[in-house]
């Protein structure tokens, strides 16, 4: 997938050092240090716009998250005050990296619990170092591994998480879309539900960005294009996952799991190269594809699974926005298997915060 795609959460502070264990410790000692390059580095928006130093392409870029913001907060109601407000010059091409893990013959994802946020299906880290460090001790227990770049993250609106040169100068729809995605999880987010909250911010976004664009004139034939291939993507991915679940709850023995997880990775293989044909040979997916593994299937499904039925709620609530939201929020209040069986009910969604 697209490494705008992944987007991780880091509550940090001083407090979190104290927490039991040498590599807990050594992993909340590199976010705090991360996030604090972050906070000294940053330099408020309207101060960059204003100075004489800027240069007028990131000047433009950053005019744009401004109108951005605004059309955020007075449109679709995120609290577009919260984040965004500051821009970091990185450095780097990404802040973060993810590590994200599955058992062999398992779709069950690798998750570690934090303060506020609850479990979570990856593993954030400052340091490309570190995260390839815990990939390779995940492997040396037998799990598949995936490590990927992540352009942006977010705190929840804890420290008015910055705009950055990671992602800056994307085009305007892709931008608009980032941004949007990023305010839902400070309007809503479930501790523990991964699944949920990231197909509820890919939600929003889809939506945000529609009325956006109404509004605001973009290039939107390249955006749409790429979401075309995007959601032909994701389908292909998400059918031989399934295939997968159904092999590895399957009582065939072990042997015969690992003979048939390696026809399906090679059919999915396979009908990629004709799905590629048919986009002219865009190979944008090609080096995803070339290490899929389980870990990379998990990731796919982590922002797509649950996209559908909340689009269904959605236009089910007369595409209003603050009706959708306050549905979401009564769904917030179920365990996670009651909130899944609420938005996959055949019927559709159970009725909830009418």
């Amino acid at each position: 997938m697209r490494k705008r795609r992944l987007f991780l959460f880091l509550i940090l502070g001083v407090s979190l050092l104290a927490l039991s264990g040498c590599e807990e410790t050594g992993y909340y000692a590199q976010a705090a240090r991360g996030q604090l390059g972050l906070i000294l580095n940053r330099q408020p928006i309207p101060d960059m716009i204003a100075a004489p130093g800027t240069s007028a392409r990131l000047r433009q870029r950053l005019q744009t998250v401004q109108d951005i913001r605004a059309f955020a907060g007075s449109q679709l109601g995120l609290p577009a005050a919260h984040d965004f407000g500051y821009y970091v010059e990185l450095g780097r091409p990404y802040p973060v990296w993810s590590v994200m893990a599955s058992p062999e013959l398992a779709l069950t994802p690798y998750s570690w619990c934090y303060p506020l946020v609850g479990c979570l299906d990856y593993r954030g880290y400052f340091s490309q170092a570190g995260a390839h460090a815990l990939a390779e001790r995940l492997r040396a227990q037998g799990y598949e591994v995936a490590v990927s770049g992540a352009t942006t993250y977010s705190t929840l609106g804890h420290l008015n998480d910055p705009i950055l040169s990671s992602f800056v100068y994307e085009p305007d729809a892709d931008l608009a879309e980032l941004i949007f995605h990023e305010l839902t999880h400070v309007l809503l987010f479930v501790p523990g539900d991964t699944v949920f909250n990231e197909s509820l911010a890919v939600t929003v976004a889809g939506e945000g960005l529609r009325r956006y664009s109404a509004v605001h004139a973009l290039n939107l034939p390249e955006h749409l294009a790429d979401q075309q291939r995007q959601a032909q993507f994701v389908a292909l991915v998400l059918r031989y996952r399934q295939q997968l679940q159904t092999l590895y709850s399957s009582p065939l023995g072990v042997a015969d799991k690992r003979a048939g997880k390696q026809r399906i990775y090679a059919a999915m293989r396979a009908d990629y190269g004709l799905l590629k044909q048919s986009w002219g040979g865009y190979a944008g997916y090609d080096a995803w594809m070339a290490r899929a593994n389980n870990a990379l299937l998990n990731s796919v499904a982590t922002y797509y699974d649950e996209v559908p039925a909340l689009q269904h709620l959605l236009a089910a609530k007369g595409n209003d926005l603050p009706a959708f939201f306050a549905a979401c929020r009564e769904l917030a209040k179920l365990t996670p298997e009651q909130r899944r069986a609420a938005l996959l009910a055949p019927m559709g969604p159970v009725p909830v915060g009418a």
